[in-house]
């Protein structure tokens, strides 16, 4: 979806954007998670729309990277967005603002939704990449 550009760079690096899609994950689940979780204190449009964004270019990155493997980038997506709010929720424990976000529900539903989303995105990238047409 993104260009045959796109894709051709993904394909000569794809170590360089495995990396940065990894990344993009772990600290993009980190940092959003109390922003973007509408009903929960902390709200806000905007993060809501950088996220997608954010998880937009990874799931066309995972498209140059991995050919029709629909369930390896939904579990590798539940891991590495459960592993970022892992890591946020360890690194502010104990803090005060954090309280309502350590529901059992928002723990364990937002690397769920965040796993759907980039799935459902690869799936539909790969659907419309001119490459896998051929």
């Amino acid at each position: 979806m993104l260009g045959e550009n796109f894709y051709n760079q993904v394909e000569k690096k794809r170590f360089n954007f495995l990396i940065i899609s990894v990344i993009a994950i772990v600290f993009n689940a980190g940092i959003t998670f109390t922003f973007v979780i509408t009903t929960l204190k902390g709200f806000e449009w905007f993060f809501l729309f950088i996220a997608l964004l954010f998880y937009f270019v990874v799931a066309n990155i995972f498209v140059g990277l991995f050919k029709d493997r629909l369930s390896l980038i939904f579990i590798v997506s539940l891991i590495l967005s459960a592993l970022g709010m892992g890591w946020r929720l360890l690194l502010e424990w104990g803090e005060f603002s954090l309280v309502e976000h350590t529901n059992p529900f928002v723990l364990i539903g937002y690397p769920f939704i965040i796993a759907i989303i980039i799935s459902f995105i690869y799936y539909f990238s790969s659907k419309f990449n001119f490459k896998n047409r051929n």
